[in-house]
This record gives C-alpha cells, sequence and structure tokens, in this order.
C-alpha cells in the first residue's frame, strides 16, 4: 500500500513541477499580474451624529485590540489676539498639564501611562487636536480621562508657569536655525503683518493668564464646534452610547470666530537679504500661491512635481542637484493652507559663493515650465505618482476616520477622495503649460537669502556678482524675539 502512496505522491509532485516550469518566465517584463483596484471608502458609511450635534466618524477596526480617538477642534492659532500671540502654544502645553476641576495634570498622565496609553493634545493654525489610544479593555476609563480632559481643563497656575517658562526659553533661540528663519521671515514679507504671521514676545507670553485660557477654551470647545475621529476594536453602536454620556452633559454656545483679511501687500520683487554669518545660503524663492479649494489644484500638483515637487525626477532637482552639484536640498513646493492663499517657493541650500548661481538656475526652470510643454514622460510620471501614492491616505483607520472629519470641518466636498484620481488623470501636458503661466509669475519673485553678505554677494566664475543682478536687494532686520524690537 504505501509503495502505491510513494507513486502516486512522485506524480503529483512530477506533474507540479512540470506545470511550474510551463508557468516560468525568462525576463521581469513578461511577468503578468492581475491589476490592482482600490476604491477609496465613503464617508458617508462612517458618521454619526451624537448628542448635542457633536459629529463623528467612526471604524470599527478588530485586528489588534486597541481603541484610537481623536478629538479635533476648529480653532487655532489664528483665531488668538496679537496681544495674545503664544496663547496657543501655552494652550498645548496646559491642556492636559494643567489638569481638570477633579484631577491633576500628574494624575491623569500618570494614569494613561498606568493604562499604557497616550494622550496627548495639540493646537495648529485652525484646528487643535486631543488624540488618545488606550487598550480596549480600558476603553471606559480612556474616555473619561480623555472627556474630562476636552470639557473641564483648569489650566492650574504651576502648569502655566513652567509652560510660560518654556516657551520664553525656545524663544531665545528662535533666530539661531537658518532654515526656521528662511520659513518665517519668507511668509512675513507675503502676508505682512497678519494673524497667519503674528509672533509672540516675552510680554505677551508673560501676560496670558489661567482666565484667557479658560476663556479660549470656553469660546471653541464645545459640541457642536468639534468632530470626533476613532477607530478600533469597539462595537459602533456601543461607542455611541458611550460618546453620548459625555456629549449630552455638554452645553452649546453661540459660534463666532474673527473676521481675517485676505488682503496681503504687494512686495517690491527683488533680493531679500538677511544676515547671518555661516558658509551657505537658505534661499526661498516666489510669491503667494492658491487655496487647495482652487479648480486648478490638481493641475498646479502635477506641474509642481514636474518643476521641483517630485525628487530626483523634478526638473529643478535634477538640473541644480544632479547637474550642477550645488545642493542636497532643492525643489519647489506650493503649500497650502485652509482659507487662505499658501506659498509658492523654489528652495535650495548652497555654498554662499554659488547662492547667485543656483538662484538663476531656479528662475530658468520656472521660466521653461511657463514657455514649453512637459513631455510625455514627465506626465506619465507625475500622474502615475499621485494615482500610486492615493491609498496613501488611508493608510491607517483612525488616519482614514480624521480625513473625513476634516473635509466635513473645512466644507470642502465629501466625495473629494472619490473624485481624486479622475481629476488627476484629467490634468494635461496644455493644462500644466496654462497653470505654469498662471500661477508662476516672474515679475513678483521674492528672492529671500539667509546667509554671509560678502561672500553671496560676490558670486562664483559661473555667477559672479553682485546680488543686484538678480533685482533691487532689501537688507532685512531680524526682530528680537523676546522684545518684538530690531535687532541691533
Amino acid at each position: 500500500m504505501r509503495k502505491y502512496v510513494s507513486l502516486i505522491l512522485g506524480l503529483l509532485l512530477a506533474l507540479s513541477v512540470v506545470n511550474l516550469g510551463s508557468a516560468q518566465v525568462t525576463r521581469p517584463e513578461d511577468l503578468k499580474f492581475p491589476p490592482l483596484k482600490f476604491e477609496p471608502p465613503n464617508p458617508a458609511n462612517f458618521r454619526v451624529v451624537f448628542a448635542n450635534g457633536l459629529r463623528g466618524y467612526i471604524k470599527e477596526e478588530r485586528t489588534l485590540p486597541i481603541v484610537n480617538i481623536t478629538a479635533i477642534i476648529h480653532t487655532g492659532s489664528l483665531y488668538v489676539p496679537k496681544e495674545k500671540a503664544g496663547l496657543d502654544a501655552i494652550l498645548s502645553e496646559c491642556l492636559i498639564k494643567g489638569g481638570t476641576r477633579t484631577r491633576t495634570g500628574s494624575v491623569i498622565e500618570d494614569r494613561i501611562d498606568f493604562l499604557g496609553g497616550t494622550l496627548n493634545f495639540s493646537v495648529g493654525e485652525r484646528t487643535a487636536m486631543l488624540s488618545m489610544s488606550v487598550l480596549s479593555k480600558d476603553l471606559d476609563e480612556g474616555l473619561d480621562l480623555f472627556f474630562d480632559v476636552l470639557m473641564n481643563p483648569e489650566f492650574r497656575e504651576d502648569s502655566l508657569k513652567l509652560a510660560k517658562g518654556r516657551l520664553i526659553e525656545q524663544m531665545r533661540s528662535a533666530n539661531d536655525n537658518p532654515s526656521q528663519v528662511l520659513a518665517r521671515e519668507y511668509e512675513k514679507v507675503l502676508y505682512g503683518d497678519h494673524p497667519l504671521t503674528y509672533q509672540e514676545t516675552k510680554a505677551t507670553v508673560e501676560g496670558i493668564t489661567q482666565a484667557d485660557l479658560k476663556a479660549f477654551h470656553a469660546k471653541y470647545f464645545f459640541p457642536k464646534n468639534i468632530i470626533i475621529a476613532a477607530a478600533g476594536d469597539f462595537s459602533r453602536d456601543q461607542l455611541k452610547n458611550k460618546i453620548n454620556k459625555y456629549a449630552s452633559k455638554w452645553a452649546n454656545k453661540p459660534l463666532s470666530f474673527p473676521t481675517i483679511s485676505k488682503n496681503f501687500p504687494q512686495p517690491e520683487p527683488g533680493v531679500y537679504f538677511i544676515q547671518k554669518k555661516i558658509n551657505q545660503g537658505y534661499i526661498s524663492i516666489g510669491h503667494l500661491g492658491i487655496e487647495d479649494t482652487n479648480p486648478d489644484y490638481f493641475a498646479v500638483q502635477v506641474m509642481n512635481f514636474i518643476l521641483g515637487g517630485g525628487s530626483f525626477t523634478s526638473r529643478i532637482t535634477s538640473k541644480v542637484r544632479s547637474d550642477e552639484g550645488l545642493a542636497y536640498n532643492t525643489g519647489s513646493r506650493f503649500t497650502y493652507r485652509w482659507g487662505f492663499p499658501g506659498t509658492f517657493a523654489g528652495y535650495v541650500q548652497t555654498k554662499s559663493e554659488t547662492v547667485g548661481y543656483a538662484i538663476s538656475l531656479i528662475l530658468k526652470e520656472f521660466e521653461r515650465i511657463r514657455q514649453e510643454p512637459v513631455s510625455d514622460a514627465e506626465m506619465e510620471t507625475a500622474i502615475n505618482y499621485y494615482l500610486e501614492s492615493f491609498a496613501d491616505f488611508f493608510q491607517s483607520p483612525i488616519g482614514t476616520m480624521v480625513n473625513f472629519a476634516n473635509l466635513e470641518l473645512q466644507g470642502k466636498p465629501m466625495n473629494y477622495y472619490a473624485t481624486y484620481r479622475d481629476k488627476i488623470k484629467a490634468v494635461t501636458k496644455e493644462k500644466v503649460l496654462e497653470v505654469a503661466k498662471k500661477y508662476i509669475h516672474p515679475d513678483k519673485m521674492v528672492i529671500m537669502i539667509v546667509g554671509d553678505w560678502e561672500p553671496c554677494n560676490k558670486g562664483s566664475d559661473k555667477f559672479p556678482g553682485p546680488l543686484d543682478r538678480l533685482g533691487k536687494v532689501h537688507r532685512v532686520k531680524l526682530l528680537d524675539p523676546l522684545t518684538g524690537q530690531l535687532v541691533d
């Protein structure tokens, strides 16, 4: 019997080897795979409304015994009055550490640590986020801590004093990092004196009180101004009931935001130079950009990928880094901010004597993409990049829920992701040329440089100085971060 079993097994093995041999290919390009198909989830399938109008996007995910929950509050640094600049940073530090009416900050942090969870809070430009992660078995206690911090912060004086001290110490070195100075001063030139560019001083920070923090919290933290994102090991209905227990006791208030101007200065084109005794120049070249609600947003994304946003494949990187060897860090970017135009910039970091030459190369690439169609190969690479990275929006369940919550908070269409790939595919070479001409303005270029004046102005054999060959030179004086006054 064993003899026959062995014979049958041998025949089956031989057949499988033959079949494998017939399926083998000799070259990688001959490999055939079924097409990958990914359809984004529908936000409507995850949306819930809790008590008192608290909105949410929640997804059951039973893979791991963990629950992640984030509260996204419509508030941020943009709504902090100039005379209270720094309040957003203090709020970030004190919402948890300052404790609640019934718990000190150390009690809250110790308990979260004991549970093996995390609890973090941060304030951005127009949104603040409180995020928690706990084991599903500890969800009830986690939610109690989470909503206590969200609803009842006390901002105790000891935590407030420490937060002020830390922020003031950080401010002392605000002018030390060239890349941070460049980013800050570039925005100040483009946006002017505006809530987008307000900077705290020692006086504004020291003037922030517990009452200020409580008033700011009371103004913006209530159910109708918050969206919850949650994902993890829970029952959707049970989680809704648990959250309703807190939301039902939380009163709403009239929603009021300060009016913020969209009128920005028209800075004089030219070179804006900030003196620092360093051996490299840090450079941004550009002007105000567009909002991400602009109908041309997708075409601008594709255009900028080809120009300088596509890493090693982009034109600026290829020219400035690969061909000329002038810089490791170079490219272009369109930044975006909710409700306001972002900035457009070509950027480079290069040794002092090649600052002018690197700038001239970037300006030539700006002009080239405005004057001639891009190639078919460049279009294919750019389009494929956005199509193939599309799934990154949905890398994690909690990230997906946060993305959906932000769509609703910012008033974007809820089919944004459903139509995303079609809008990318619809971009043509002709459209890329059109938006390059429309949104890149050579006559409005602000060239900001942080570096050492003498070697930068002298230049090199390939682009000898002076820098005023690139436009009128404006010498920018930095402000003392503690006083807000000009540095001597």
